[in-house]
């Protein structure tokens, strides 16, 4: 898989070394990065808000079918794929941008983890009381208050975030109870990843975020949450 993967790691490492060389900081172009492929990702999350905004449009017109013929899954397929025909829906359009993003995530942890292309790098650098950039939680632990307290800081945004993709992301009601344990779930990951995936992880959901409302807004997205 890290062979496929490859043009694209090397690609970012050089995008990422082009922003250490002028700010000198891994930890601020990691940031950069981050920043430079939500620009480059734009039209992507422009369709997949568009997407996401226009099924919650319909929600509730969806659950009334998926109660109607609730004991009647063969018809309440019919009946669903129907609705969706009638009204332009389509049910993957908020997936598959999300699909496609996929390598750019795993060539981006395939980069910033320790083992890395430029993990001897990221071990020596510090960024905003981090010891080093492959460094994890797990191993901060034996440092005390002053080495674990910048990660913890950071999971606590990374859940926050985490949280509220999703509550933005999901259309059906009924999934809103396993939002809060997805997002502690994702916390819990983040213990064992190195400081710079850390950091991209948390970027990412916090760009995301302000993305999608800004996207709404500009766009005049309607949004109905039921």
């Amino acid at each position: 898989m890290y062979q496929i993967l490859e043009p694209i790691v090397n690609i970012l490492q050089q995008i990422l070394t082009f922003f250490n060389n002028y700010i000198n900081s891994w930890g601020w172009s990691i940031v950069l990065l981050t920043v430079t492929v939500k620009v480059v990702l734009l039209p992507l999350a422009i369709k997949q808000t568009k997407s996401m905004e226009h099924m919650k449009k319909w929600q509730p017109e969806i659950k009334k079918l998926q109660d109607k013929y609730k004991n009647d899954k063969e018809k309440q397929g019919q009946e669903m794929m129907k609705f969706y025909k009638e009204n332009k829906v389509n049910p993957l359009g908020g997936c598959l941008p999300l699909l496609l993003q996929l390598p750019i995530f795993f060539a981006l942890f395939r980069l910033l983890a320790e083992g890395g292309p430029i993990s001897n790098d990221l071990k020596s650098a510090s960024f905003l009381g981090i010891s080093s950039l492959t460094a994890s939680f797990k191993s901060s632990l034996g440092q005390g208050p002053v080495g674990w307290t910048p990660f913890v800081v950071l999971l606590v945004v990374m859940m926050v975030s985490q949280y509220a993709m999703q509550k933005m992301m999901t259309s059906d009601p009924r999934q809103n109870k396993m939002m809060l344990p997805m997002a502690a779930f994702m916390a819990v990951i983040g213990f064992g990843l190195p400081a710079g995936v850390l950091i991209y992880w948390v970027v990412f959901n916090v760009l995301t975020v302000g993305q999608h409302y800004l996207i709404v807004k500009l766009f005049g997205l309607s949004v109905e949450h039921n």
